[in-house]
């Protein structure tokens, strides 16, 4: 019988402690944000993109850094490309290749090629074009794009209204879209969309097997789209060897759901 008593008191402080442990953690990461926060408010806006940076790996201690890049980025010099930013390495780099029905990104080609040089995982999009034929432009990113084991899985950027079609026959277009390319490749596209975007166009059944790459700028604040597997946080990263700003991005999940979204 004291024996009994015993064991259960050693489990009544076991528990105690994880309560405790718990609640510590829960008051110091809102403190850290709450810091983070105020120092963001108060800072002049050459500091305030290292501070969101700086931010956003502390509160996502397993996030893996990543690039998005297209013909806005110019010809990068690759040759002066460095692999980090504030002491994260990055791990993933995706490029635009297509647009429309019928364009391709002029520097795609140049990207994909040095990429491919690189210790990262790389990727490719297309920016779906709302108001043109989904059949037409799954076909030109088929056309466009050759995945290998290894790459990202394909990924569709849909950020517009369309003008001259309904919600539901855009939603159509759009799954249109992730069949073809999904057929073609064997796996399941990403969708990269805006916060808001998502909430008001795509939010439901149809797409929530997908995973979700959202963008949202505000301050400290992650999406309110739960569900994302990469969050785009800021625009106005600097890269050695990028003219101008570049999208930076964070992967949940560390290494281990990288791996997750790659071909097979």
């Amino acid at each position: 019988m004291p024996r009994k008593k015993s064991k259960n008191n050693k489990w009544l402080i076991v528990l105690a402690f994880v309560i405790l442990a718990g609640g510590f953690w829960a008051v110091y990461r809102y403190w850290t944000a709450y810091q983070y926060r105020y120092e963001f408010e108060h800072a002049d806006a050459s500091e305030r993109e290292s501070l969101k940076f700086r931010y956003v790996f502390h509160s996502i201690p397993d996030g893996v850094l990543g690039l998005d890049i297209s013909q806005y980025q110019d010809k990068i010099r690759w040759e002066e490309f460095q692999l980090n930013h504030q002491n994260e390495l990055i791990e993933f780099i995706v490029v635009r290749a297509t647009f429309g029905k019928d364009q391709k990104d002029i520097q795609f080609e140049r990207n994909w090629k040095n990429i491919s040089e690189l210790p990262v995982k790389k990727g490719a999009y297309h920016y779906y074009r709302p108001n043109e034929n989904s059949t037409l432009q799954a076909e030109n990113f088929i056309n466009t794009v050759k995945l290998s084991a290894g790459d990202f899985a394909p990924i569709l950027d849909i950020e517009r209204q369309s003008t001259i079609q309904t919600n539901e026959n855009l939603r159509k277009g759009i799954r249109n879209w992730l069949t073809i390319v999904e057929a073609h490749y064997g796996v399941k596209p990403i969708i990269y969309t805006g916060d808001s975007y998502f909430k008001d166009h795509l939010d439901g059944n149809d797409f929530q097997d997908y995973p979700l790459w959202i963008a949202n700028y505000n301050l400290v604040r992650k999406p309110k789209t739960n569900h994302w597997v990469i969050w785009q946080f800021s625009e106005k990263g600097e890269i050695a060897g990028i003219k101008g700003k570049v999208d930076l991005n964070v992967l949940r999940g560390g290494l281990e759901k990288l791996n997750q979204l790659v071909i097979p």
